[in-house]
């Protein structure tokens, strides 16, 4: 379960196995060997996994249908967000929180 979903969230991200490869820090034939089931990555890598495309855990190991339902995010990631967004200017800031606002608005 896991290799198929990993496969199709990749090919859905637009992103190659070397992109992938390189973000977890590991060679273009371990994700290749991931995708076709011979091998597995580690729990640290399912959870920077899961960060990377925006999922669960649970959805990555095939233990829940709902892709997006509780974002696993690190704290490493919501601080390189916040260091990125302070370098904003004010008016790109405003631009970022309200289009945030009307896209979870658009969601309900």
């Amino acid at each position: 379960m896991f290799a198929k979903i990993l496969k199709t969230l990749r090919k859905e991200n637009g992103t190659t196995q070397c992109e992938l490869a390189d973000k977890l820090n590991v060679k273009q034939s371990t994700v290749s060997s991931w995708e076709i089931g011979r091998s597995r990555p580690t729990f640290e890598q399912v959870v920077e996994i899961s960060n990377i495309f925006g999922t669960t855990t649970d959805y990555l190991l095939g233990k829940s249908d709902f892709e997006k339902n509780a974002v696993y995010t690190d704290n490493k990631t919501l601080q390189n967000f916040y260091t990125d967004f302070c370098k904003l200017s004010k008016s790109e800031q405003l631009f970022i929180v309200r289009s945030v606002r009307a896209y979870v608005e658009g969601k309900e």
